[in-house]
């Protein structure tokens, strides 16, 4: 459903309570223009069968009447709003539709404002065609819902009006609308909320222009912080690496002075300016002399050869310490006399 406005105009009396009373032609049959909130227009009309139904003129009985149009019209938003009633429910005449209203604040009639627009709910059928009286149109309205009656300054359906005698009424000297014919449309918006307002095509344009540009900062806002995160994860990470390197650089000095320590054990000549492969050749040579041949061996394979001479010196170190131990032990035998042993004998003998 779509919220419509109709404009027509009142012959009005005024009763003893100072009320004014009418029976004005409210709408008519026909096309009507209606902008569009895009700001293009589209002809829509309204055929007889539509505008004479029995539920759409009895609808008309009890609709408030307002001072101009405040969107749809219910009983939480009348307040303030409402200056008198449609008594009854629409009639047909001819090609127009009539029925008895009552204004109690004339204040706006008497301000200038004489005609009438309905606002109605209407479904729209999306058939275009011709009407009897040769006039194109792109949409039929179909089953329109009255909603309000509002008092205008400017009426679009030109019959639409209080029809005030010439004492009663206020004259103007505003030039006739020549777009009489044309009739806002409102839209409806939905907030955030959930609240959906209707308001005017140009309101609803600059509102989701608004929203448009909220969400576009917020999305900048997001990509800001998603780059702000990459980058603190950027920076644990070299961090991270950058300890690595202090483990690594500590390590590799670590192994290079005991490469030192060993290569000295062997008495071998340490230079500031040697290589690490350089230095295991020499102690690989120092424990096992020239007969291993070294030329075009992979550094692998001579830092296996290393740590396999290494480990055969160490053997033979602790060998050759027992031997030397065995030479100097004494023992003692079980009557409990000490016996010299090995070189420690061999020296007490020579010295009787």
């Amino acid at each position: 459903m779509v919220m419509r406005y109709d404009l027509q105009s009142l012959k009005a009396v005024r009763d003893d309570n100072g009320f004014i009373r009418d029976t004005p032609v409210l709408t008519r049959t026909g096309v009507f223009l209606y902008v569009l909130p895009d700001g293009t227009t589209r002809r829509e009309y309204r055929p007889p069968e539509e505008v004479f139904k029995a539920d759409s003129l009895k609808g008309f009985e009890g609709i408030p009447i307002t001072d101009e149009h405040h969107g749809r019209i219910t009983g939480g938003s009348s307040k303030n709003l409402v200056i008198g009633s449609v008594l009854s429910a629409g009639r047909q005449d001819g090609k127009n539709l009539v029925a008895d209203i009552v204004i109690h604040n004339i204040e706006p009639v008497l301000k200038g404002k004489k005609e009438l627009s309905v606002g109605y709910e209407v479904e729209l059928d999306e058939t275009s065609g011709i009407t009897e009286d040769g006039e194109p149109y792109d949409v039929i309205q179909r089953n329109i819902k009255p909603n309000h009656l509002a008092i205008v300054t400017k009426g679009r359906a030109g019959n639409a009006r209080l029809n005030l005698d010439s004492a009663d009424a206020v004259q103007t000297t505003e030039k006739e609308n020549v777009t009489q014919n044309v009739s806002v449309t409102l839209s409806t918006i939905r907030l955030d909320s959930g609240i959906e307002y209707q308001a005017a095509p140009e309101v609803i344009v600059e509102m989701n222009k608004l929203k448009q540009d909220k969400a576009e900062s917020e999305k900048a806002t997001e990509t800001a912080k998603a780059e702000a995160d990459t980058a603190k994860a950027k920076i644990a990470e070299l961090e991270s690496e950058k300890e690595l390197i202090k483990q690594d650089a500590y390590q590799s000095a670590k192994a290079r002075l005991e490469l030192e320590a060993v290569a000295k054990t062997h008495k071998v000549e340490v230079k500031a300016d040697s290589s690490d492969i350089e230095l295991k050749k020499a102690v690989i040579k120092a424990v096992r002399g020239d007969s291993l041949n070294l030329e075009g061996k992979s550094d692998d394979y001579i830092s296996a050869a290393f740590d396999l001479a290494v480990s055969e010196a160490e053997v033979r170190a602790d060998s050759e310490a027992n031997q030397r131990k065995q030479l100097t032990t004494a023992t003692m035998k079980q009557d409990g006399k000490q016996e010299l042993t090995g070189r420690a004998k061999m020296m007490a003998e020579r010295n009787k």
